[in-house]
């Protein structure tokens, strides 16, 4: 989904510049330069936020800015300086944030918030604090910045909706709450998520000097005293939010093949034995596929690599599909496994029975140079609870249809 974005500026070559960073993240634009053109768009069009300059033409003293504000599009400012009276009047309104112009560090700065905006809409925070206005007013900070919002009043309620909501990513819990104190929340939600799938933000109205530290040692990665900046808040949010998302991003990258965009061998490994652990104290059969592409090397040295390429890209996307209720990984080469959650026998053959005609009938489709292409297939079921042999069964089933053959499947 493409947003729309106003940027409010007067002159020419930073509304440019604006325009330029709003475009490189993915937004369309429109441009005013004065209070009067702002009120004339803001009646035509649904912005996802707006960048205002502080000073106009026709509003010299900030009087864009409560209207965009009142108009409820999400407003940065960007001004010249930023001294007491302009701080002060721009701090009255519910802003996602004030920039100065002074430097290129701005621009960079203008560029992250218009980037982490969108990706918000997807980040779900955990609000734990005994005070109902606590709770409502870091709640209005966080639904500012488009944050999906959960509320607890106490530790215990905390863990209930941890429980049923696992995608929450961060929690900012008060310490001094009755039942759980924050502090020991800390201390469970470490039991059992890492850091690298939640951040916790402490807060104290305490003015123990130990409180931080506290909290730091039960599992907090970072600590706020109250009452706070909001300011300080965003970027200690934004930093701990960032952090998240690059050791995602880091672990993705770890776990899927470059070229397909599957999950890689190492990653296929860690899932299926985690898998087979239930699935041997369930007492039930495993179920593998070995997947190969029939005479994939004469492809490569008739049409050539980059063609073997496009072949490899568009099989794997129709994997993605065809499978995506199970695990599916490019083993190496032209090579594939599928291992299959929960399925019956027959069902996991109906499956893949399916999928080598879809195959056959539309591999031409996936390069430019229509190369048609089939598969072998190997398809082990037995209460087989060892990756490796599990492996080694499938693997020895696609090579009888290799040598029986080609284009079918053996189980």
């Amino acid at each position: 989904m493409t947003r729309r974005i106003l940027i409010v500026e007067d002159t020419p070559t930073i509304a440019m510049v604006q325009k330029h960073i709003a475009l490189k993240s993915g937004y369309q634009v429109d441009i005013a330069q004065s209070l009067a053109e702002t009120k004339k768009l803001v009646s035509s069009q649904n912005y996802f936020c707006a960048v205002v300059d502080y000073i106009l033409p026709d509003a010299p003293k900030g009087e864009a800015i409560p209207y965009t504000v009142d108009a409820d599009i999400p407003t940065i400012v960007m001004t010249g300086n930023i001294d007491k009276q302009t701080r002060e009047t721009v701090e009255r309104f519910p802003i996602i944030d004030y920039i100065t112009k002074e430097n290129k560090q701005a621009y960079q700065y203008l560029e992250k918030q218009l980037y982490r905006l969108p990706r918000n809409e997807s980040v779900k925070v955990l609000v734990v604090d005994d005070s109902a206005p606590a709770r409502r007013y870091i709640t209005s900070l966080l639904a500012r910045h488009k944050y999906q919002v959960y509320q607890a009043k106490d530790g215990i309620e905390a863990l209930t909706i941890l429980e049923q909501n696992p995608a929450i990513s961060v929690i900012i819990t008060d310490n001094e709450m009755p039942n759980m104190r924050g502090e020991e929340l800390c201390s469970e939600i470490r039991r059992l998520y890492s850091n690298d799938e939640k951040a916790i933000i402490g807060i104290s109205g305490s003015d123990a000097p130990y409180i931080s530290t506290v909290f730091l040692k039960n599992g907090a990665n970072d600590y706020l005293h109250k009452p706070f900046n909001s300011d300080e808040f965003y970027c200690r949010l934004s930093q701990n939010v960032d952090m998240l998302e690059q050791i995602a991003t880091i672990k993705r990258q770890a776990n899927t093949d470059y070229l397909t965009n599957l999950p890689n061998r190492r990653y296929f490994f860690e899932e299926s034995v985690k898998s087979l652990k239930c699935i041997e104290k369930a007492q039930q059969s495993a179920a593998m596929a070995m997947l190969d592409i029939d005479h994939f090397k004469s492809i490569n040295d008739t049409y050539g690599h980059d063609a073997g390429d496009e072949v490899l890209k568009g099989l794997s996307i129709c994997f993605s599909k065809y499978f995506e209720k199970h695990l599916v990984a490019r083993l190496g080469g032209e090579e594939f496994a599928v291992y299959f959650n929960s399925v019956h026998k027959q069902d996991a053959l109906d499956r893949l029975e399916g999928f080598r005609k879809f195959i056959e009938l539309n591999s031409p489709e996936f390069s430019k140079d229509k190369i048609k292409f089939t598969l072998s297939i190997g398809f082990a079921f037995a209460p087989i609870y060892q990756i490796d042999e599990l492996l080694k069964q499938a693997d020895l089933f696609l090579y009888e249809a290799k040598e029986t053959g080609r284009n079918k499947i053996v189980s």
